[in-house]
């Protein structure tokens, strides 16, 4: 799929990221520009997304929060007050601040790729298309046809996403490989979740080769291989990324895995990772809902709380995969009614 030597290796670009963050933090410290934190906070927001840093989508709102600060241009603000509300699942209160930009004259097509992502995310996949289709029409590169691949995969359609994939792949004209592998990574887990797990683990494997340290790829990867029986595979893909990430999705994948193989180490792991969820729900519960459900549904055995989570996701967004959550999270609570 991607030909050897097309990107630079991933180990260089994710140091060339670091030591652009450390650059611009430096900078902050003696009193960094509107446009210096605003590059911070996005460049955060790219780390974190890479290797499951929560502590830097933290850092990447604070930048942002300090840029808005500083900003006379209140259409901008408004824009980046809205993309932090999107990122963390403040549908509604993104879609408004979106209004307000628009309103005060922030560019309609930049407003345009913000909204669609919105309502895809909240299962408005007709608004979202139409929406998609143009901006990939307007400016078909890897994130346009990459972004109309995911809308379409998400609406079942495997055929046009898969071929909207390739295109987007086709499209990319950099040397870097972090939109390659951000693409990648949505792409095999639009194959695990069509249950594809044989696809999914082949794109995860070219994911890989590209970028070794990309921490959600390898978690996933090691997701498919629980699903395959392959356990030690499974061990040996998420037990490295206790050290990297701080994000509870993998110790959770870890509990899994250790609960497969009969491991009584699978309870206490359990238990961290479930004071880890309690601590992200107290401060962001509508970002964390939805991976919360599904740990408290399966190894965090919290029946009613899974419930609970997989409601208020479900009043998030009304998605065939909400309700698949929600549905699930109902049958295991009433498994367990029934054998008490």
């Amino acid at each position: 799929m991607i030909e050897p030597g097309r990107y630079t290796s991933g180990q260089i670009a994710l140091a060339n990221l670091s030591a652009s963050i450390d650059s611009l933090e430096r900078r902050r410290s003696a009193a960094a520009s509107f446009e210096e934190l605003l590059a911070l906070s996005k460049l955060l927001f790219v780390r974190g997304d890479l290797l499951g840093r929560i502590a830097d989508h933290d850092r990447a709102e604070l930048m942002a929060v300090e840029a808005i600060a500083l900003s006379l241009d209140s259409a901008r603000t408004l824009y980046i007050r809205a993309q932090l509300a999107g990122r963390f699942h403040r549908f509604e209160e993104a879609t408004q601040l979106l209004d307000y930009a628009l309103a005060a004259g922030y560019a309609v097509h930049e407003v345009d790729a913000e909204r669609a992502a919105l309502l895809q995310a909240r299962g408005r996949y007709s608004e979202a298309l139409a929406l998609r289709r143009r901006l990939a029409e307007d400016d078909p590169g890897i994130h346009t046809l990459g972004a109309l691949a995911s809308l379409l995969a998400e609406m079942g359609e495997w055929a046009a996403a898969e071929s909207r994939y390739t295109a987007a792949l086709d499209a990319d004209e950099g040397p870097s490989p972090i939109p390659c592998s951000q693409l990648l990574f949505e792409w095999g887990v639009s194959a695990m979740r069509r249950g594809e797990l044989d696809r999914a683990e082949g794109i995860f494997a070219e994911l890989a080769a590209i970028m070794p340290a990309h921490v959600p790829g390898r978690g996933h990867r090691a997701e498919v291989a629980l699903a395959r029986g392959q356990l030690d595979a499974a061990l040996a893909l998420v037990r490295p990324l206790l050290q990297v990430s701080d994000d509870p999705e993998y110790r959770a994948t870890y509990a899994e895995i250790l609960a497969a193989r009969g491991d009584r180490e699978a309870v206490s792991e359990a238990e961290r990772a479930a004071t880890a969820y309690e601590l992200l729900l107290a401060r962001r519960p509508e970002a964390y809902a939805d991976h919360a459900a599904a740990f408290f549904t399966g190894v965090g055995n919290r029946p009613q709380l899974a419930v609970d989570l997989a409601s208020a996701n479900w009043n998030l967004r009304d998605t065939p995969r909400s309700r698949r959550l929600l549905a699930k999270a109902l049958r295991n609570a009433r498994q367990v009614l029934l054998c008490t």
